[in-house]
Order: C-alpha cells, then structure tokens, then sequence
C-alpha cells in the first residue's frame, strides 16, 4: 500500500493539535477538579502522600497524578493548562510506544497506520484532554504490553522487573483495574505461546519488588496520617467495590456501547474484526487470538464486575485497535470490509453537512459565533473535502475517511468545547477569591443542606483555609462573613440573610441544578478600604 509521507505528517501534526490546542481553555470539568485540588492543597501543605480536598484527607486515589500535576503546578502555576499538561506529555508519549509496539507485531507500514488508528481514536483524544487519572493508566498499560511484547521470548530479569514497574504505574495512576487488565493479557498469552518458562524465580522476584512498591505507597500514606485508613480505602475501592458497590450502579449492558465508543471512529472495523476474526478463528496466527481473546476477557471482567462507568473499559482501547489492525491488514479484498468502506464514505457526507450545521446549532444555542470560530469550521470542512474528494484518489479511502472522522473530533474537542464551557464552579470560586483577596480577613463558609461545594470551586476560589460548612443557617449568619450554597437556595434564607445585611449573587447552570452556586456575602465587606 504506498501512502505518501506528507500524509502522515499531516496525521501527527494533527494528533499534536488535537491533544494541545486550547488545553488550558475549557473549565474544569467533573471529577478534574479533585485531582487538580487535591494537588494544590498538598503543595500549600508541603505534603506529597496526603492530598486534602478544602483540607480534609482526600486518599480513595493512587498518588502519581497527584504527584506530577503538583510538579506542574509548582513550576507553571496552578491552572487548568498545568492541570492537564501532564496527562497530554503522557497521552503524546504513548502514541510514540504504541508505535514500538505495533513495530514487533506488524510490518512498518502498517505498525504507522495502527498507531494513527489508536491516536484519532475517541477514547484516548477525550481523556488525553482531561485532568483525570484515565491517561495516566493507559499509558501505564500501553507501556508495559509494549515492554511485555519486546521481552515476552526471553527469561529476564529487568524484562519482569521493568513489566511490573510500568503495570504498577497504571495501579498506581487509577487503581487495579491495569494489574487485572495486564494480568489478563499475559496469562492468554503465555497459554497460547506456551511459554511455561516465564514461571521462575526471576519472575517471583520481580513480583515481590513489585508489591514491596505498590503498598509501600499506601504504608506512606497511613503514616503521614497516622492511621490505618488508606489500607481499608484501597480494600474497599478496589476489591470490594467489584463485587458490592456502592456507588457507579450501571446497567450490565453499557460496555456494549462504551466499547465501540471508545475505538470511533473505527467502531465498525471493530464489528468487522470481531466477526471475521470468530468466524475464521482456526485460520488465525497465534498473536491474533492472544488479542481477541484478550479483547473478550476484558470485556466480560468489566461486564460481571458490579461497579460500572463508561470510562471504567477504557483500557480495552489498545488491545482492540491492535485487533482492528489486523482485521484491516489481513482483509484487504473482503466484501465486509469494502461494504464498511462503503458505509464509512456515506457517513463521511453526513459529517461534511454536520460540521457546517454545528455553527447553526450554535446560534440556535444561543452562543455567540466569533471569527475565529467561523475561520476553525470552514477549515475543517476544506479539510474534509480536501481528503474525501482529493486525498481519497491518491492514498487509500480508508485513511481519507478516517481523516474526515478526525477532523471532527479536533473541532470539537479542541475548539468547539473548550471555547464555548462555561462553568458557574468556575464564576463562583472566581467572584469568592476576588472577595477574599480584598479582604484576607474574611471568614467564609457554606451552608448545605442539599449538597457541599465540589472540588472545582474551591480550586478556583484560591482557599487557603478549611471552609467550615455548617447546616444551622442562623449559625452561619453569625459566624461568616461570605456564605456558600450549593444547589438551591431557599427564599426564606434569602430573606434572612437580608435581615443580617447579607448581599446575594447567584451563579445558576441551566442544564444542571447540581452546579448552582449562590453566594451571600456581608455588605459591610463593600465598606472596606480595599472596595
């Protein structure tokens, strides 16, 4: 398949772009801010093995993001952009190991198109954008199938003790949810290859390092604290939260969504390779099966498993698009495939009217439409065009279409969403900080009845005490100078607060209630010289 250089260039300048531009523009998002909170706290407490959320232990989570956002955020300064630098540098890097992976399982050619396939990839452009520990794990796990891969003929010392290292870096990143993922995917293939040998003492040495580090981690913890706390947290969030959750209650079913999910745009070569690889079974080589069969024991781990979230089988990503790889490359004349083809070249139409009808959906939003987001679309609609009209006569189609596919994502991902965000944790925390840093002296509290502020607000509202929440309004009137809410605000508390010359302003999410954020601040603050 002769494909030119210049067209593989354009997919990693756009891999960069995807991953990079505008990374520090959109607010935090969901869970970010824990990680990010979290992170700042310990740098205002000098600790690096208890990270504290408004300064009480926050230690359900492993250390690394913790520890390398904190790096970030001491060199750069706390912002979203040093948040998720770290987890982009990862991101970026694993698509570099990916490809000395797919190096030892395919020739060159198409080692290069697998890697593009796991970069353009939704599962990893999403996550590689966030402040969250999912990238950090997948690196974890696509560093050490790779080192697993490269090692997995010999009996080595440093090739055990380097696997277990990068296994405990996803364990260590997320939870372990990667030790049972790679666990799984060394077993198949040690069974498949028969490779026996692979059970010796340099292994068991290496494993009892490796366990040495991993609860080491959490030994530090506890002792920090003083407690025994993190051992009964890691029990319960890992081992006991698989078989009776208590939180994360979703339908057996969603992995069956969330996985092609995942893989887009290749969610169809993923059909195509899981029917054609079942059908032809017998007939494939050895490392085909190891990857198949590893695809469906994950998928069933996460499936059986009680606790479930769409994001929990993200580390499925790399085994599938290996798969895919395969199907692609050993399929080239099947009908299958060029009837996916066929369906991938129509959907690329509706994709080329759907980039322009986003500046439509943004007016109707309400949104308004600037000129660098005018420039942005017709950009890419160019680009589409360019590759399905253009590209698509000198390389094959599929690269042209899943070229088509990507630029969506850029335009989404990299500008639509984080330009457009708006975020009342963010506005609020924002109005808060700018109140406390006029007057250093303000006691500020909250009130919650229905929900305590998130980890996102007290990020952006700089705290750099505890926030003492309190459930008596009349006792938060005494006692505070600036009060919190969360959620809704009743008006009977407005009028109250009106009564001790409390002053309201109100920061209100029209899609989420969740996210409301009311503050009441006394008036006698705007008398201060600072004001």
């Amino acid at each position: 398949m002769q494909d030119s250089r210049y067209v593989k260039i354009l997919f990693i300048l756009l891999i960069g772009i995807a991953i990079f531009y505008n990374l520090g523009k959109r607010p935090f998002f969901g869970v970010e801010g824990r990680w990010v909170e979290g992170a700042r706290e310990m740098s205002l407490k000098s600790s690096w093995f208890v990270p504290t959320i408004n300064f009480e232990p926050h230690i359900t989570k492993p250390l690394i993001p913790f520890w390398l956002i904190k790096i970030t955020g001491e060199i750069l300064g706390y912002s979203e952009f040093s948040a998720r630098l770290p987890g982009a540098l990862l991101a970026l890097l694993s698509v570099g190991i990916f490809y000395l992976l797919a190096k030892k399982l395919f020739e060159k050619e198409w080692a290069f198109w697998g890697t593009i396939f796991y970069g353009v990839s939704l599962g990893f452009i999403q996550f590689a954008r966030l402040s969250q520990s999912e990238i950090y794990q997948l690196f974890g796990i696509v560093l050490a199938i790779a080192i697993y891969v490269y090692y997995r003929e010999k009996i080595s010392f440093w090739g055990y003790f380097l696997f277990i290292l990068t296994l405990l870096f996803g364990a260590l990143s997320k939870g372990i949810t990667a030790i049972a993922v790679l666990t799984l995917f060394v077993f198949i293939d040690i069974i498949t290859y028969r490779r026996f040998y692979h059970f010796n003492v340099k292994l068991i040495l290496s494993l009892l390092i490796g366990v040495f580090i991993y609860f080491f981690h959490y030994y530090l913890i506890a002792k920090e604290l003083n407690t025994e706390l993190p051992f009964y947290l890691w029990f319960r969030e890992n081992v006991k939260q698989a078989i009776e959750p208590y939180d994360n209650l979703r339908p057996f079913y969603i992995y069956l969504y969330y996985w092609p999910l995942w893989v887009a745009p290749l969610s169809l070569f993923l059909l195509g390779a899981l029917y054609q690889t079942l059908k032809n079974f017998k007939n494939l080589n050895l490392d085909q099966k190891v990857f198949l069969i590893t695809n469906f024991a994950i998928f069933f781990l996460f499936t059986f498993a009680k606790a479930r979230r769409d994001y929990y089988i993200l580390p499925i990503l790399p085994f599938s698009i290996i798969l895919i790889t395969y199907y692609l490359k050993n399929n080239l004349r099947n009908n299958f495939k060029i009837l996916l083809i066929k369906a991938y070249i129509f959907l690329s139409y509706i994709l080329l009217f759907l980039t322009l009808l986003s500046l439509f959906w943004l007016k109707k939003e309400g949104y308004t439409i600037h000129k660098g987001t005018l420039i942005f679309t017709i950009l890419v609609f160019f680009f589409q065009i360019w590759s399905l009209f253009v590209l698509s006569k000198k390389t094959s189609a599929l690269y042209s279409i899943i070229l088509v596919f990507f630029l969506v994502e850029i335009l989404f991902f990299a500008y639509l969403q984080p330009v457009y965000s708006v975020s009342t944790e963010k506005s609020a925390g924002i109005f808060v900080k700018n109140l406390v840093e006029n007057v250093p002296s303000l006691r500020v509290c909250s009130f919650s009845p229905y929900k305590k502020p998130v980890a996102n607000f007290y990020f952006y509202a700089r705290i750099k005490k505890k926030v003492i929440d309190y459930n008596n309004f009349e006792e938060a009137l005494k006692n505070c100078d600036v009060i919190v809410v969360r959620k809704f605000l009743d008006q009977k508390f407005i009028e109250r607060s009106k009564n001790f010359g409390f002053l309201l302003k109100s920061f209100e999410d029209k899609k989420e209630f969740s996210k409301n954020y009311y503050i009441l601040y006394n008036s006698s603050i705007l008398k201060t010289p600072s004001f």
